[in-house]
């Protein structure tokens, strides 16, 4: 079998429609829930999952998982922009979980979609990774991972997707979030952080990285504070340690 780990953005949708255009078959595409999407993020989940089974006539999983509030009150505060338990507690885990159930025998590849040109955190990603402790010893695939941003978008017409101007937004705001992934926050988003920011009494983000307290200060920082970077919506910066080994994002 092979299983691609999906998000449900740009660079994962496009390798499923890679999949269809090279006579991958026998295909899983799994999304993981993590409970700290954006509002209107499961549209666009329910809008794949309609065209992965309808038109494609590959299966969609959904994997749930513990939920980033819930998370967050366990370990007592927020993932850290190096430290990021997030991803090991609401996609690995949940993810290992499922699959060693569905593929005991350790016989499929996972397929994520990471490109070297996506970002400069991953400009070292290779095509195969062989037994991948990530993926519980199984094969890693990065079919795109010498992708330019054009060969994405063109995967991304022939699907009759649009290009997103962002990145997943399965988990938002990310613990890596930048001045332009703020900006594009709701209300109700914001009001989200700020209670569980209360009720745990840290906040989400490191105050000296945006020289900001609290979700309403990285709000103010992001509109009127002093530019130091110019970065797209959902660029990682380098060495934020976001390793996209569940496809954070893609």
């Amino acid at each position: 079998m092979n299983i691609i780990s999906s998000s449900c953005g740009n660079d994962s949708v496009a390798l499923i429609q890679w999949a269809r255009e090279n006579d991958i078959d026998d295909v899983a595409v799994t999304y993981l829930d993590t409970g700290w999407a954006a509002p209107d993020w499961q549209e666009r989940v329910d809008k794949i999952k309609f065209w992965v089974e309808t038109i494609l006539c590959y299966e969609f999983v959904t994997i749930k998982s513990m939920g980033m509030e819930e998370l967050v009150r366990m370990k007592k505060g927020f993932p850290a922009n190096q430290y990021q338990f997030c991803t090991q507690h609401l996609k690995g885990v949940p993810f290992l979980n499922w699959i060693d159930e569905r593929d005991p025998d350790l016989k499929s590849t996972v397929l994520v979609g990471k490109r070297r040109a996506e970002s400069r955190a991953r400009a070292d990603t290779p095509e195969f990774v062989s037994n991948s402790e990530y993926h519980g010893g199984r094969t890693l695939w990065h079919p795109l991972y010498g992708h330019s941003d054009e060969e994405r978008d063109a995967l991304l017409g022939r699907a009759g997707f649009e290009v997103l101007p962002h990145r997943s937004q399965e988990c938002s705001p990310c613990v890596n979030a930048n001045r332009a992934d703020f900006l594009l926050l709701k209300p109700e988003q914001v009001q989200r952080v700020s209670e569980l920011e209360v009720e745990i009494g840290k906040p989400m983000f490191r105050p000296k990285r945006f020289n900001a307290m609290g979700i309403h200060g990285c709000m103010t920082w992001a509109k009127y504070g002093k530019r130091k970077m110019r970065m797209e919506p959902g660029e990682i910066e380098s060495g934020s340690g976001c390793d996209g080994h569940y496809g954070c994002g893609l």
